[in-house]
């Protein structure tokens, strides 16, 4: 809804023609002389209280215009260049994501940091200015795709647009985008499992006339050079001198919950020793918890 249009004054009207404007319309569509009309003398309130407020005003002013330049040039565009704008996807944002092992078990919320690539607030992502001028591209004479050999290629000079814009948007340059460092809560399952994708939905790349791309977050586990882990089970190598590696004789250990667990050891090991510690290990996202494999190494 145009405010301006709704009080009949043009968009330069100083603040007492809007009130003049403002007076000769109440006076008409007022609900106690038309009742009828009570919904449309709400608007008229609405366009009066910001049209009078010069910080409100400015910022509807503003909003105002960046829609008129995006109806203009996607009118331009589909016009002249005969472009079905709507049908494009922004490109997903991948991002790893390093846990530890505990967290991972147990599920837990991380806070990241990225960068993507957002609409300009400046042209509304249409890479143009009021000044600026449509161009069919001359490379792909509007179609945005070249034939090299034997394939369609994306056309390099307008980056697949079309067009080219003279006299581009000078805040991003006629890219229709900036870029933007955003920060996101992610939840993280528990169970979830090394190298597995987290898809965030609509929280990747921006673009002009469609719809955001995702983000793709890897999941990495931080773990030692002497913990390994397959599947369910988790193997983590301890090494033990020689001296106390006999009967009787207890070594401490901790798990991927980060708890303290005492083991006996058999009799004498003198070469690699494999001891299994049944439902201490990782689990998967149907909570089936794996075993801890202890590989006892004398020295």
């Amino acid at each position: 809804m145009d405010f301006y249009k709704l009080l009949g004054v043009s968009p330069t009207a100083t603040p007492e023609e809007i009130k003049k404007a403002f007076r000769e319309k109440a006076k008409q569509y007022h609900p106690d002389v038309n009742p009828e009309y009570q919904e449309y003398f709400k608007h008229l309130v609405e366009a009066y209280e910001i049209l009078m407020n010069p910080e409100k005003r400015k910022e509807y002013d503003l909003k105002r215009k960046s829609i008129e330049l995006k109806k203009k040039i996607n009118t331009q565009l589909q016009h002249i260049l005969h472009i079905n704008v709507g049908v494009l996807r922004g490109k997903d944002v991948k991002k790893e994501l390093y846990i530890s092992l505990k967290e991972g078990f147990n599920g837990c919320y991380k806070r990241i940091n990225y960068v993507r690539k957002e609409i300009c607030p400046q042209c509304s992502g249409s890479g143009a200015s009021e000044q600026s001028i449509l161009k069919e591209c001359p490379n792909c004479k509007g179609s945005g795709k070249i034939k090299k050999w034997l394939i369609t290629i994306p056309c390099l000079k307008c980056k697949a647009k079309g067009y080219i814009i003279l006299n581009p948007c000078e805040f991003c340059g006629g890219e229709g985008l900036i870029s933007k460092e955003v920060e996101k809560i992610i939840s993280i399952p528990a169970g979830v499992q090394e190298n597995q994708i987290l898809k965030l939905e609509g929280a990747g790349n921006e673009v002009f006339g469609g719809e955001s791309g995702d983000l793709l977050v890897k999941i990495k586990f931080n773990k030692s050079k002497d913990i390994e882990i397959k599947g369910k089970d988790v193997y983590k190598k301890v090494y033990v001198p020689k001296e106390k590696a006999k009967a009787g004789e207890y070594i401490v250990v901790k798990n991927i919950k980060n708890e303290n667990l005492t083991i006996r050891l058999p009799e004498d090991i003198k070469d690699e020793t494999i001891l299994k510690l049944k439902g201490e290990g990782y689990k998967n996202l149907k909570g089936e918890v794996g075993d801890l494999l202890i590989r006892v190494i004398p020295i």
